[in-house]
């Protein structure tokens, strides 16, 4: 009960400094929203990483993978993955910038995160000429509220949080995908 009561108000805070534009308009004409990973009530993203992540900023790059399926609607379709490294200072309460590459969803082929709320970070989508096609927004913390305990734990335990459910909201600008 005790770690699950530390999960809530660790999610509220980091709910506080998500940024008020998480609230979106409808979407303008010639944007494609897609989920990925399921959606907040049914997470199956899976998050893994590599040393893992603990409540202690890490001095080291973490390697990570995300992927899931893409759903949504017409367009949203196949397998998104993303491969990077979150730079050093990550923990379970912040993420550090991170690269990545991704496959799976034409056009985007790279992703690049900002500082902020781990899993909660705006992240913008680039293709192959690194043009921005887009942006993500993933929802750790609706599964973090789920899964408190177990999240708690891991993020104290040596080998930190390796492993993780997820869901996310990507938008993608113009031209439809191409998978």
């Amino acid at each position: 009960m005790r770690a699950r009561l530390a999960a809530i108000a660790v999610a509220g805070i980091a709910l506080t400094a998500v940024p008020a534009t998480v609230v979106r308009a409808a979407p303008a004409r010639g944007v494609l929203v897609c989920t990925w990973g399921g959606t907040p009530d049914a997470p199956t993203g899976v998050f893994t990483a590599s040393p893992g992540v603990t409540n202690t900023p890490s001095t080291g790059p973490v390697e990570f993978t995300a992927t899931g399926e893409l759903g949504g609607g017409e367009g949203c379709t196949g397998t998104l993955t993303f491969r990077g490294v979150l730079e050093p200072g990550t923990s379970c309460l912040a993420a550090m910038p991170f690269q990545a590459t991704a496959t799976g969803f034409l056009p985007i082929r790279y992703a690049e995160g900002s500082v902020g709320p781990l899993g909660t970070a705006p992240v913008v989508l680039y293709d192959s000429d690194r043009n921005p096609v887009g942006s993500e927004q993933a929802q750790f913390l609706t599964a973090a509220l789920d899964q408190g305990d177990q999240l708690l734990s891991n993020c104290n335990s040596p080998e930190g949080l390796t492993r993780a459910t997820w869901s996310d909201t990507l938008e993608l600008y113009g031209s439809s995908p191409e998978n």
